[in-house]
């Protein structure tokens, strides 16, 4: 899917920032003539320093865990809203009863809190010196700044979870939409063929012309709501990506030749003429099926939105450099058009372009075009109309990329 890019992008730029925010901190460190700097956060119990800048001495190191009553970074979150200034942690109030006092030794201090997306204490920017530095209010400020850059980048960590966190319950209904239409396309096929059967068996039969006349209408629309559901069916599975693509060699004649096969009676019946005709004949390999799937739509839609005149299909297939081969189709009629105020519906899905009223001649799911636009796009091409005009037919055109078949070699 489209997030599932988006949100690793986002997670590179959240490990690039990371690395920046580090970089800043070291930074910091040689603007401000103090000599450890620290990044801390802390839980109810304990506080970690994440990251440490010793200059001359070592005071503190990476990794360091230490309980928050004799922590200093932990200061900064229960005795100050904002900056927290020692002079002297010898002398001040606040630590000079610390057992970390003895750990660290004499210094000054300087600690400004982060916080989280939800505006909660997360940790602190910290700064140690041996020598009793006194902070200035530069100093102070850009602390503060490098604090309020922490907690913008941990505002963007927390999107970023949310957005997949997202993405995995949408990727988790689209799964279950999907088993769910399956099933119930199951349901519906088993009781929706026995009545097509019975349908047939019923026609065998001597009946009136009005019965024959019923009998047509209910296999009929047995066939059409067969049909329906297969094409919702292939349409939640685009959804959910859960449809792969085979790669398999195949002669672009054969392709051809299936689909001129399977439309010259269905046209034939409607007194229409169906052609065919194919550049040059190539060896090719991608998925052939997908690519029958996207002409049975579009030679389907041509069909059934004509009758007078005729459908015409051309295919050609272009090389390309290393071994790339594009496929180009074109699907034109000779039907009833399309308005160009309806265009814009064209690839929406269940969108009806025609029939407005209800009139039920051209009924359907309103996904075809939806579903070849999906199957091209994933073949690197796609699908789009080339000119329509209101009762002078319509051109559709569909792009897909393949790889020429390599020639074995002695």
């Amino acid at each position: 899917m489209l997030i599932t890019g988006y949100i690793d992008v986002l997670s590179i730029v959240s490990h690039k920032v990371y690395d920046a925010a580090a970089h800043l901190m070291e930074t910091a460190s040689r603007l401000i003539p103090a000599n450890t700097f620290c990044i801390a956060n802390f839980d109810p119990h304990n506080t970690k320093v994440i990251k440490a800048f010793n200059r001359d001495k070592v005071m503190l190191n990476e990794g360091l865990v230490v309980a928050n009553p004799e922590s200093y970074c932990a200061l900064v979150s229960r005795h100050a809203e904002g900056p927290l200034v020692i002079d002297n942690n010898l002398t001040h109030p606040l630590t000079k009863d610390m057992d970390a006092t003895q750990f660290v030794g004499g210094c000054s201090f300087l600690g400004v809190p982060i916080l989280d997306a939800k505006g909660e204490k997360y940790g602190s920017l910290c700064a140690f010196d041996h020598e009793y530095y006194q902070f200035t209010d530069k100093d102070i400020d850009l602390m503060v700044s490098l604090s309020e850059f922490f907690t913008r980048l941990l505002e963007m960590d927390d999107a970023l979870e949310q957005l997949r966190a997202s993405e995995e319950k949408t990727a988790k209904q689209m799964e279950e939409k999907a088993n769910l239409l399956a099933v119930l396309s199951h349901e519906i096929r088993t009781p929706m063929n026995g009545i097509i059967g019975m349908t047939s068996l019923l026609q065998a039969t001597e009946l009136t012309e009005e019965q024959r006349g019923y009998t047509e209408v209910i296999e009929l629309s047995g066939s059409s709501l067969l049909s329906m559901m297969d094409q919702i069916l292939a349409y939640s599975r685009n959804e959910a990506e859960s449809i792969e693509l085979s790669d398999h060699p195949f002669r672009l004649s054969e392709v051809v030749n299936y689909i001129h096969t399977l439309f010259t009676h269905e046209a034939a019946r409607k007194g229409l003429l169906f052609t065919s005709r194919l550049d040059h004949d190539h060896e090719l390999v991608g998925d052939s099926n997908k690519l029958r799937q996207i002409l049975i739509n579009l030679i389907g839609n041509a069909l059934k939105f004509t009758d007078e005149g005729g459908v015409d299909v051309t295919v050609r297939a272009e090389m390309g450099i290393d071994d790339i081969v594009v496929i180009t189709c074109e699907v034109r009629d000779t039907g009833i058009g399309i308005p160009v105020e309806r265009q814009e519906l064209l690839f929406r899905s269940f969108s009806q372009v025609h029939d407005e009223k209800g009139t039920g001649k051209y009924s359907g799911a309103g996904l075809g075009l939806s579903i070849c636009k999906q199957l091209a796009e994933r073949m690197n091409g796609d699908v789009w109309l080339v000119d329509s005009r209101p009762q002078c037919g319509s051109c559709f055109a569909c792009q897909i990329v393949v790889r020429q078949q390599q020639t074995a070699t002695a």
